[in-house]
């Protein structure tokens, strides 16, 4: 733990939180570490900072997260930064809070909210220019380690009470979205829309190629892929012989990177969870909501419960979200569920480049990755098929997505 302000990697931290404190306070303490280890967390440094206040001639102590952006080259192409930072500080500044002011207005009492992401205190894209992007880009938000939050184990997944909790909780989000649109349709145009909007770099293009050549390299190398060999390389190449234009009213907020690593849940006396916070929304994009429903399904759940609940689960998201809506007064018979389970069908051939890429950061044996976001490089990502937990999770990968009619024939 770092007690000097001068080390702080975050200049001017005083005006930031001016945004959430005003401007007559005094910093007397600053406390700060790197919150994640090497390999748990690419897309940006994140810090936490205890902050020692003196307002009103009451001290109090502020327990924040710092997000700043990646130092090495490699990891600002591949996250595209200058732009996901701006979509990142937008959806927490202007977006988040308009999801409980809409619940507020639909009549929810305020302890029934679905306050879904950690409050925002403070943040700029740069600190020559608050505009414009630079290296002091930050945001800042609620410590929820402090609140007794918790990640899960990526390497193990979610069981399925963990599953479930998630999955209504992606539900709220993509139908409070969805509320927000048809409510308020000229806000969500001009406000909401832009944030939404992503065109992806080349140089993150090319990062995202190369991971999906390596995945695709594995299965060649695995004997018990070879029957399936075919179909891999035909969903790799599959592009929908008409591009699927997302039919509204169906269009939604979708986190593009919602798995493990991006959620914490809050616990009762007897462990069970009783709250949850999505995070890191910088790669959000404006589509159906079915592609985080996929994605998640396979990156995040334990095998065994993949194998005894995906149908259970995949009903499970239709049911809360249509709950959701109804909890806005929004007219539900807009959203049967057969156009629901045809757009699954629709995307899942799609994501599967997604879902085999990210084994493997997902897999990555702990320890294993020792790069931080200062040194990382296009090699960072080591998983491989001499590791167990990652050959067996592609593998379980494929069959899933063989039994469900998934793959390219």
């Amino acid at each position: 733990m770092h007690s000097s302000i001068n080390m702080l990697p975050v200049k001017n931290l005083d005006a930031l939180l001016m945004q959430t404190c005003g401007p007559d306070f005094q910093i007397y303490d600053t406390e700060w570490k790197h919150l994640t280890d090497p390999g748990e967390n690419f897309g940006s440094q994140i810090l936490a900072i205890a902050v020692k206040i003196e307002q009103n001639s009451k001290k109090r102590t502020l327990n924040m997260v710092v997000k700043l952006p990646p130092k090495s080259q490699y990891l600002l192409d591949l996250f595209d930064s200058p732009i996901t930072f701006k979509k990142e500080l937008d959806f927490y500044s202007i977006v988040a809070p308009e999801f409980a002011k809409l619940q507020n207005e639909s009549g929810i009492p305020t302890e029934a909210l679905s306050v879904i992401t950690p409050q925002f205190l403070g943040g700029r894209l740069g600190l020559r220019d608050p505009q414009c992007f630079d290296e002091q880009a930050t945001i800042i938000l609620e410590n929820l380690k402090d609140d007794n939050y918790t990640t899960q184990d990526r390497i193990l997944g979610l069981d399925k009470v963990h599953m479930d909790f998630a999955i209504s909780h992606l539900a709220k989000l993509h139908a409070i979205t969805i509320g927000l649109k048809l409510k308020k349709p000229d806000f969500f145009k001009k406000v909401v829309l832009p944030v939404l909007e992503y065109a992806v770099d080349e140089d993150a293009k090319d990062c995202v190629v190369d991971m999906v050549q390596k995945a695709h390299n594995d299965y060649k190398n695995m004997k018990e892929a070879e029957s399936y060999l075919d179909r891999i390389e035909k969903t790799l190449q599959y592009t929908p012989r008409v591009t699927i234009t997302p039919k509204e009213p169906w269009t939604t907020l979708v986190h593009n990177d919602f798995w493990v690593n991006n959620m914490m849940f809050k616990y009762d006396k007897s462990d069970k969870p009783i709250n949850m916070k999505i995070v890191d929304f910088q790669l959000t994009i404006y589509d159906y909501g079915v592609n985080d429903l996929i994605f998640f399904l396979i990156s995040s759940s334990r095998k065994e419960v993949l194998d005894e609940h995906l149908e259970d689960m995949i009903d499970l998201y239709y049911d809360s979200f249509i709950k959701c809506l109804e909890s806005l007064s929004v007219n539900t018979d807009m959203f049967p569920k057969s156009e629901f389970m045809e757009q699954l069908n629709q995307c899942a051939p799609i994501k599967f480049k997604q879902c085999i890429m990210m084994v493997q950061v997902i897999q990555a044996a702990r320890g294993s990755v020792t790069e931080t976001t200062d040194t990382a490089d296009k090699d960072v990502f080591k998983g491989g098929i001499n590791d167990e937990n990652y050959k067996q999770k592609m593998l379980h990968v494929l069959s899933t997505f063989d039994r469900k009619g998934w793959l390219v024939k």
